[in-house]
């Protein structure tokens, strides 16, 4: 079977859902081509090149973003291959959401190398009067969570915030913000922000559709097209989901899923969990759950979620 008979399988997410998990048991089926990625399309590769560029973006980050650019650009050439109708079979379209700030945390870990000297620094600066390396990577951590909840305060909450995210674009929406002065907490302040505006930044822009055109089915969401088929399930029903959205999707031997966990076991795990176990971070989950999109997918009726078992 060549690449153009099976059906090509995007999960496309914001990362941090569970994604690699859900592609490996995809991956199993020789029927299926399955992918995942953060951003596809046209628009969203033009964004991403000068993020890429800027020299204020630490080799780290700069590296990740290389590579999945260009694997992103030979993605969306074969997904536009398949919408224009060359292929055997629609597009599959999984997505999935997550509480706003158990995936900050897991984001913020995943990334905790790049983001560590910039934290440390920024716990110097604010006055930390620690000497080791945990208390100083704590101590910034949650004083950075306490600031991006004080900028949502000044802008008048999250739901303004997001509006003036999608109005003016990032670099100008902070500009006369003191609190947003450190480098630092202007980068989680915007991580902060990917969940809450993912879904209209990148999924609209790409495939046209948005949060409103999908229909509630179950534990899923589901949205279809001429040439493509969608379904959005949370992270945090991933186990009874998964069933749901593959039949939905019309995949018919998904296997079943494989987990693993892997966050508890990167480099400090314990310093973030910590953190995000702070009045700060408790202060920051009330503000966030009162977004669009934490109402959408109803995370203001669910209780704080524990780690689970596929990061």
């Amino acid at each position: 079977m060549t690449e153009r008979d099976r059906t090509l399988t995007i999960v496309y997410q914001f990362g941090k859902v569970a994604s690699t998990s859900l592609v490996n048991t995809l991956s199993a089926d020789p029927t299926l081509d399955v992918h995942q990625s953060h951003f596809l399309g046209e628009h969203a590769l033009q964004r991403i090149v000068p993020i890429a560029v800027d020299r204020s973006t630490n080799v780290y980050f700069h590296e990740h973003l290389r590579g999945q650019l260009l694997s992103n650009v030979d993605l969306t050439y074969r997904m536009n291959q398949v919408l224009a109708g060359e292929g055997a079979a629609k597009l599959k379209v999984i997505s999935l959401s997550r509480e706003p700030l158990d995936w900050l945390r897991s984001g913020i870990l995943q990334d905790i190398v790049g983001y560590r000297p910039d934290l440390m620094d920024f716990a110097k600066k604010a006055g930390c009067e620690s000497g080791d390396e945990e208390g100083l990577l704590q101590f910034g951590l949650i004083e950075a969570l306490r600031r991006i909840g004080e900028i949502i305060d000044t802008k008048g909450g999250i739901v303004p915030v997001v509006d003036e995210f999608h109005d003016v674009g990032g670099k100008a929406m902070l500009a006369p913000v003191g609190h947003g002065a450190d480098l630092i907490v202007r980068r989680l302040f915007f991580l902060a922000l990917r969940p809450l505006t993912w879904f209209e930044e990148h999924f609209r822009p790409c495939f046209g559709i948005c949060l409103d055109d999908f229909e509630q089915v179950g534990d899923i969401w589901i949205a279809r097209q001429p040439r493509a088929d969608f379904a959005i399930l949370r992270y945090e029903d991933l186990t009874n989901g998964f069933g749901q959205a593959m039949s939905a999707l019309g995949i018919k031997n998904p296997g079943t899923l494989l987990t693993d966990n892997v966050s508890a076991s990167k480099p400090f795990a314990g310093d973030v969990n910590a953190a995000f176990s702070s009045e700060a971070a408790a202060q920051l989950r009330d503000r966030l759950i009162t977004s669009g999109y934490a109402r959408f997918f109803g995370y203001g009726e669910l209780p704080q979620p524990q780690e689970t078992a596929a990061e």
